[in-house]
């Protein structure tokens, strides 16, 4: 089990250090876990916000694994250990991917004591501990001449017999104490988790709450939790020796039995041990990965109707795009576009979301530019022409641009977001690109003449001022924005501009991590 409160936080650590999850120290004796870019003021030592923030995150590499790992997002590199099963790897090196654009990725599971839990569950292997040969203080005075050799003989020719190994009938909503120590383990966890369970799980967890109310009542007080830093000691000491009487008292174990053995055993003594192997226990490395997803899906849930423009292709419940067959309708991307020649047969084509501008396309009458198109840097090498800088050339009108023309060399780059706003001037267009990374990272970068600064924060500039040049050729632009992580106290708060910070026209908000989190999740329910 982990112990919350004996986790060390790492709030800030450099830049390319991208990691998110629980991993050993520097130092090799103890375990740190660290929390998302923007948790400055994350409160220390509170062991009930550091646990709501673990099961938060273990949601939330669970529903990026399952979004992502059968997509044409990722190529998944598959070692033999990896095609072997269909779920994140045990191996000490995690199951590794690579985006569309070479972006490695790796999601670290080494945590099993949450997933053997959740794994166990089995109707019929539940079912089917009924009715097991245990000891029971019931006397069958029919087979009492079986037990002489277990009777103490008394005076007066009498003797006592103390258990018999009987058959012992099982009613509806009984079972043997290892399925209700299981389904009471079981219930602490669906409860953390908020629901967000298998299916298989949720269909009966009515049933689940039962049976764990019934180890309740027998060995703990109503108070108490394995959750709960005031108990959790304690509670994890009786759920210890409840297991231990229970395999000692149970004269039959089949194959059922073990698998709701081992499950709990896993849970309670799966300790992480810092003198075992080394690398990474939990998580995931490239976390600006995750905060993509987070990001769009809070976007697509808050402001669809406004969305003109998004790179991503992430699956929102009870969507139907009318694009794609089965399953993928659920997926929001609606447009494949494709790499060019030297990359498409390594990756393939990648789905984006995008709509139609109001920019009519005079090649082909009453159509119009998708906003994918217009997003576009375009050369004509053919000496005399300089497209967008003579104002008498016909290359300079969006209205008379022939996209089929091949000698013209052309871009088409691809901001996170664009989405639209109504006003007086028309439409009004705002670009975002999701970064994570710290506010310091900007202020210490913004002091420093460009060429000294990171690598990464003049790309970001040069790649965020590119978007907005090309869609300025067309429309007016309200907001040019980079959206990082932050921690704030007040759960509602959706964010805040950061006040006088101006990077050559580019803003800096910072986003209630913890919100838009929270929307992330609540799709997988």
């Amino acid at each position: 089990m982990l112990n919350f409160s004996e986790l060390k936080l790492v709030k800030v650590r450099d830049y390319k250090d991208n990691f998110v999850g629980i991993r050993k120290c520097a130092s090799g004796d103890s375990f740190e876990f660290c929390l998302p870019n923007g948790f400055d003021d994350f409160p220390d030592g509170d062991f009930n916000q550091v646990r709501d923030l673990f099961f938060k995150m273990y949601r939330t590499f669970r529903k990026f694994e399952c979004d992502n790992t059968l997509t044409n997002r990722f190529k998944i590199n598959e070692p033999k250990y990896q095609r072997e099963q269909d779920q994140t790897t045990l191996s000490s090196g995690g199951i590794s991917m690579q985006t569309q654009e070479g972006e490695p990725c790796m999601l670290y599971s080494k945590l099993r004591m949450i997933e053997r839990v959740l794994e166990a569950y089995d109707d019929l292997a539940i079912n089917s501990i009924q009715k097991k040969i245990r000891r029971s203080e019931d006397i069958d005075y029919s087979q009492i001449h079986k037990y002489l050799e277990r009777a103490i003989y008394l005076e007066q020719d009498v003797i006592y017999i103390e258990t018999m190994d009987l058959p012992r009938p099982i009613v509806r909503y009984e079972s043997t104490d290892i399925v209700n120590l299981y389904c009471y383990i079981l219930d602490e966890i669906v409860q953390q988790l908020h629901g967000d369970v298998p299916e298989n799980i949720q269909v009966r967890i009515q049933d689940i709450r039962f049976l764990s109310q019934h180890f309740q009542d027998d060995y703990l007080n109503s108070n108490q939790s394995i959750f709960d830093k005031d108990t959790f000691i304690e509670t994890s000491n009786i759920l210890k020796e409840a297991l231990d009487n229970i395999e000692k008292n149970t004269y039959y174990k089949d194959i059922d039995f073990w698998q709701l053995y081992e499950a709990i055993e896993t849970f309670l003594y799966g300790e992480i041990n810092p003198e075992l192997n080394d690398g990474e226990y939990w998580g995931i490395q490239s976390f600006s990965l995750v905060w993509e997803d987070i990001c769009n899906t809070y976007f697509f849930k808050k402001h669809y109707n406004n969305i003109c423009f998004a790179d991503t292709d992430i699956p929102i419940k009870d969507y139907q795009n009318p694009e794609r067959e089965g399953e993928e309708q659920k997926r929001v991307g609606n447009y494949a576009r494709k790499f060019d020649s030297q990359n498409e047969n390594k990756y393939g084509n990648q789905w984006i979301y995008r709509t139609f501008s109001n920019i009519p396309y005079s090649q082909k009458e009453g159509s119009f530019f998708g906003w994918n198109l217009l997003i576009c840097i375009e050369f004509n090498p053919l000496p005399g022409t300089l497209v967008y800088s003579n104002p008498k050339s016909q290359y300079n009108d969006v209205h008379k641009r022939d996209r089929s023309r091949k000698e013209v060399l052309r871009r088409f780059p691809c901001p996170d977001l664009v989405f639209k706003s109504e006003s007086d001037k028309g439409i009004e267009l705002s670009i975002v690109d999701y970064k994570d990374v710290t506010i310091d990272f900007y202020y210490r970068n913004f002091k420093l003449p460009l060429y000294k600064s990171d690598k990464k924060y003049r790309s970001d500039i040069i790649k965020q001022l590119t978007y907005e040049l090309a869609l300025q050729q067309t429309h007016n632009i309200l907001n040019n924005i980079f959206l990082i992580p932050y921690y704030y106290k007040d759960f509602a708060k959706s964010g805040e501009l950061e006040p006088d910070f101006n990077i050559k026209g580019i803003k800096i908000f910072k986003a209630n991590f913890t919100l838009i989190q929270q929307i992330y999740l609540n799709e997988s329910l």
